[in-house]
Parts: C-alpha cells; sequence; structure tokens
C-alpha cells in the first residue's frame, strides 16, 4: 500500500473510467483536463479482487486494475513505433529473408500479422504471388488500410519513358533514397509490385536509413548533430507541380531517438547554413557514404508478382542500372505507416483471444 502513495490522484481521477468520466463505446474523456483539481487528495485505498479502489476527496471512487498499477509504478510507456528502440536494425548480412504469400494475407490471420510486425520491426516486408494485373499493388494496401493519392495518383507506374520528368522512369541506377522528401509530411509506407521483368540487371536495393544514422552518431557525432539539427530544402518541379519541403536529413524526437530519415540526392537542394557550408558537405558526405556501402545494402531482384513494401520515413530504396533490351514495369503505391500500426494491434488483440 506504500507504493500506491507516490500516484498522483489527479492521475488517478484522470484514469476513471466510469460512464461519468469515459464515454462507454469511444472510450473519450467526458471531462477536461480543466476539471482536474490541484487540491485532489486520496483519502482511502481498498484492495479489490482485481486491483484497488481510491476514494478521493471530491466523493469520487476510482477503480483501477492491478496491470494498470504496475505500469504507473513502472513507469511503463506503450511503445513507439516511430522509434528506433522499437526497431531492429540490420546491415545486408542480416536482412530478414522471410517472404510472405498473397494467399496466405487475404485474410486477417497470423501470417498477416507477421507481415505487418516484420513492416514495423525491421522496415520492409516481400510478398510473392500478387496477381499480374494492374492495380493489384492496392489490394495488398487494402489488407491493412488505404493508399495515399498524391499528384502521381493513387497509382504510378516505374518504367521507362521517351520524355520522363524523374530519373526513376529511365534504365539507370538509382541510389539509395527515400520517396518525395519534398512533401510534408512524406508518403510513410510505400509499395512496389513487379508487373514485368526480362531486363538484365534492375535488382533492387534496400538500405537500413536507422542504422546508416545510428552508425554516423556512433563514428562522427559533429556531423549526425549537423544533420538532425539543421533544415534541409528538398524539390520537385514539372509543368504543372512545384513541390517543396525543409527538414531534417535525420529527426530525432525529444528524447534524441531517431524517428525518420529524408534522403534523396536528386531531390535535395545545395545547403544553405548558417554553419560553415564546408562542414555540412562533410556532414553529407559522411551520411552519403554510409547509405552507399553495399555491405549496408540488402540485394535482390523483383520477379514478375513480386511486391515489396517497406517503410518510406527509415528504409531507403534502390536499383542497378538495366539493359533496354527488356522491359522492366514496377507499379507502386503509398500509403500510411499508422494505418499498418492500428492494423498490427487490432490483430495481436485477436490473436491473443
Amino acid at each position: 500500500m506504500k507504493e500506491l502513495e507516490k500516484i498522483s490522484a489527479q492521475l488517478i481521477r484522470d484514469l476513471c473510467s466510469c460512464r461519468d468520466c469515459r464515454d462507454e463505446i469511444s472510450g473519450q474523456r467526458m471531462r477536461s483536463v480543466m476539471d482536474l483539481s490541484p487540491e485532489l487528495l486520496v483519502l482511502d485505498v481498498a484492495a479489490t479482487s482485481s486491483g484497488f479502489r481510491f476514494t478521493l476527496n471530491d466523493k469520487h471512487e476510482v477503480e483501477l486494475q492491478r496491470d494498470t498499477i504496475e505500469e504507473i509504478l513502472e513507469g511503463f510507456s506503450d511503445i513507439n513505433w516511430r522509434s528506433e528502440a522499437s526497431k531492429v536494425l540490420w546491415d545486408r548480412d542480416h536482412a530478414p529473408r522471410t517472404v510472405f504469400h498473397w494467399s496466405d494475407i487475404q485474410e486477417d490471420s497470423h501470417d498477416l500479422y507477421q507481415l505487418l510486425d516484420q513492416l514495423l520491426v525491421y522496415g520492409f516486408a516481400l510478398v510473392e504471388n500478387l496477381p499480374v494485373r494492374d492495380r493489384a499493388v492496392i489490394d495488398l494496401i487494402h489488407r491493412f488500410g488505404y493508399e495515399r493519392v498524391t499528384n502521381y495518383g493513387d497509382i504510378f507506374d516505374v518504367r521507362v519513358e521517351n520524355n520522363p520528368n524523374n530519373l526513376a522512369f529511365t534504365n539507370l541506377a538509382i541510389a539509395p533514397h527515400t520517396d518525395n522528401p519534398y512533401r510534408d509530411p512524406v508518403p510513410t509506407i510505400q509499395a512496389l509490385h513487379c508487373l514485368e521483368s526480362s531486363v538484365t540487371g534492375g535488382n533492387s536495393g534496400l538500405v537500413d536509413g536507422f542504422r546508416a544514422a545510428h552508425l554516423l552518431r556512433e563514428e562522427n557525432p559533429d556531423a549526425f548533430d549537423i544533420l538532425s539539427n539543421s533544415l534541409f530544402n528538398f524539390e520537385y518541379r514539372n509543368p504543372t507541380t512545384y513541390l517543396s519541403a525543409s527538414a531534417p536529413i535525420i529527426k530525432v524526437d525529444v528524447t534524441g531517438e531517431i524517428i525518420e530519415v529524408r534522403w534523396n540526392d536528386r531531390s535535395m537542394q545545395a545547403p544553405i547554413s548558417e554553419i560553415q557550408v564546408d562542414i555540412v558537405y562533410d556532414a553529407l558526405r559522411s551520411f552519403a557514404i554510409l547509405v552507399n556501402d553495399a555491405r549496408n545494402c540488402h540485394t535482390f531482384k523483383l520477379n514478375t508478382g513480386d511486391c515489396v513494401i517497406f517503410d518510406n520515413t527509415r528504409t531507403l530504396h534502390a536499383r542497378t542500372a538495366f539493359d533496354s533490351g527488356g522491359k522492366r514495369h514496377l507499379q507502386g503505391a503509398y500509403a500510411d505507416l499508422d494505418s499498418a500500426i492500428s492494423k498490427h494491434a487490432i490483430l495481436e488483440e485477436m490473436l491473443e483471444a
């Protein structure tokens, strides 16, 4: 009982789940934080079969479960799926090799849960045997959420074009990058579905951007500080669209944990900074060396029917050059991490039950 004295009376009152305090259906508060008096006191504590009943000096009684009490006393907080603390960092030799089958994830199942878990923990997952037809990539996204529409539409085709307005629509090699850094917010999930591949080359590559940032912080903390505390400008232009955003290359939260990497050499503008520009270039070069190191890149071939889905705020994607004699056609779409996190949580509760 002595331990319970450490718990704030205001917190106890705020955790009350009775019908006067919380909506029975949504669980939303029925009271404002302004209703929490700083003069609240706990007058009495009584053990119940499942926890404790607190009597407060506003004559309200609050019942809390034992696991809730334990979480409060241990300082427990829900996992932040955007933070490096919830991730497993990997390089070329430690990237997961699990392949998921479309037929196994069409229902709410353990396989769909495992796919989402790998996406959230490792930053990517590979699905095979997705039907080779137009817009099948949207069917995959609908297993956990909704497509995000951009100026490219709800889907976009990645293939060689005669007058490309993006280097992705050529047969040139593309260095590791995140998509759409010129947006705020950036699309947080990307899926690329292979509809046709009869070329030599054109291999796909993935790099763990969080690991690259983690290594930079260990090896060159000054460069890490510059890339996480300076704004860099990204732009995209075509005859009908102008997009621009400013953000750090490496975004951290208030605890210093890495939560986002935004890296794209093609759309990053020349740095203009109060810091000496040559020092900024040194920091950029240090990070570029890490993300382009072959030892950090998981390389594989996307065959017809394969679809790779990845966290666009963490996982950089790349491709090797390919010959112009055959055809390579990928169809892509964007989605949001929050929907994947939500579906993951719902499936976890269902499977535990």
